[in-house]
């Protein structure tokens, strides 16, 4: 299991000089490596690294570090740290670092610290870390105060705005900046009194509307193309997860508060691991249309809980999520990494059935669906292996899809004695019989139970 740090800790490994302490940590939303410096004579690479430490300042602060290499690991979401390259102090000018940012960032960062540290085994090398403080996150936004054009040009005219998610420094498309800073609420965190109104609104609405008869899945369907959409996935790989009653229900307390039980499952829901293939956003929740309540990443991931009841969920179907780390290209297609589709299936499962727990009534019965769409690259399959994933055996019995199309899955399920195991298993089941494979090959199956079920213990 990789190491996680928090910046205090890579701070106090920094600072005792034992430097090879930090190799086995995961990169992370806090923690970025570069195995090289930044060349700062090139202007590319001041607004690279000025959007890097912006994206910190962005998101919650945080470490990089210069001089540290790090390996991509199939088995989590993220990078991991392999080697400390160490190097002489004067490769590296911290006052020019210093001058970058302040004349590249808006407004200049609080409590920005660029420091050389030297390694204990020799001296005369160490690595360079840029600290961005928690407190400084007080200030945000940060903009990049101008943006290199494709044939080098500087144009000042232009900001950008990055924040940093998981091991991406995210780059802000125009509408979504301008829905943060409209009319003064930064990133979009709500005013008070107008999150109330909404709230008070979507209550009004909830209590008022007639019950209208269940939902279809034409309805619950199109509910996820609209999602797509909205995380900017349509017409791209995507993989989306569905559930919903088979009856009308609501969830009563969805537009209360942030602190109602429901509302924080939507905004922390379940993890089995840190840098796991979750399911999580780590945004706050917003309600749209005074209907349902959203967790978005654009170009990323989107969580969603309906008053009425479905439950959607959208990640990446390409190396951002599904495929992470399986080296897929043009010539090969899309390889789907079958542990991070296990585990996003399963934490779906596990996480709707908790959040049924807020329904009124109390439903009966759940539908499960998952998609994959758009799945075809270059006219290339996608394809899937039984293997554990690791970097010798990315081809061993990969097969590929058999057909051109979205590949759907959906199941019925008796909430009385559902287990979240037990679901993931039914609807992976399928997804390897349409690669024509038999549940006997599937892996994470926990077999000596009847009926077998998704084993998470399988995934560490």
């Amino acid at each position: 299991m990789p190491k996680v740090f928090s910046p205090i800790e890579v701070l106090t490994i920094l600072q005792s000089g034992d430097l090879d302490q930090l190799v086995g940590g995961l990169e992370d939303e806090h923690l970025e490596c570069k195995s090289a410096p930044y060349n700062l004579k090139q202007e590319h690479d001041k607004m690279e690294f000025a959007k890097d430490v912006s994206a910190l300042a962005n998101a919650d602060g945080g470490i990089i570090l210069i001089g540290v290499q790090t390996e991509e690991d199939l088995t989590v979401h993220g990078d991991i740290i392999r080697r400390i390259g160490c190097f002489g102090q004067g490769l590296v000018n911290c006052g020019q670092c210093h001058d970058v940012i302040s004349e590249w960032v808006l407004p200049s960062i609080p409590g920005l610290k660029i420091q050389w540290h030297p390694s204990v085994g020799n001296t005369s090398e160490g690595i360079v870390s840029i600290h961005v403080p928690q407190e400084a996150c007080e200030q945000k936004p940060f903009l990049v105060s101008r943006v290199v054009e494709d044939g080098g040009k500087i144009n000042g005219s232009y900001v950008g705005f990055f924040e940093r998610t998981r091991d991406n420094a995210l780059p802000m498309k125009p509408p979504e900046l301008r829905a943060r800073l409209k009319d003064g609420l930064r990133f979009n965190k709500l005013d008070s009194r107008l999150e109330s109104i909404e709230e008070i609104v979507g209550k009004i609405f909830t209590g008022s509307a007639p019950q209208p008869p269940p939902l279809s899945f034409e309805q619950v369907f199109g509910r996820v193309q609209r999602a797509r959409e909205a995380v900017g996935y349509d017409g791209k790989p995507t993989f989306s997860l569905a559930a919903w009653p088979i009856q009308r229900v609501e969830f009563p307390s969805l537009f209360e508060s942030h602190d109602a039980a429901v509302v924080q499952l939507l905004e922390n829901p379940p993890r089995l691991r840190y840098g796991g293939f979750d399911i999580s956003t780590g945004r706050r929740s917003a309600i749209m249309e005074a209907q349902f309540r959203r967790c978005l990443i654009p170009d990323h991931k989107l969580l969603e809980i309906w008053r009425d009841g479905p439950l959607i969920c959208v990640v990446p179907g390409d190396d951002s999520h599904l495929c992470w780390g399986m080296r897929s290209t043009p010539d090969t297609g899309l390889r789907i990494n079958n542990l991070a589709l296990a585990e996003t299936v399963y934490l779906f499962c596990d996480w709707a059935l908790k959040v049924y727990e807020h329904a009124v009534p109390s439903p009966t019965a759940l539908k499960f669906r998952i998609a994959l769409s758009n799945m075809f690259t270059n006219g290339r399959p996608f394809s899937l292996s039984p293997f554990r994933p690791n970097t010798y055996n990315l081809g061993d019995d990969r097969r590929p899809a058999q057909r051109d199309e979205p590949l759907h899955v959906e199941e019925t399920v008796d909430r009385s004695n559902a287990d979240s195991g037990e679901i993931a298993y039914r609807l992976l089941s399928f997804v390897y019989a349409w690669f024509t494979f038999n549940a006997s090959d599937m892996p994470y199956v926990n077999r000596e139970t009847q009926p077998p079920r998704i084993d998470p213990a399988q995934f560490c």
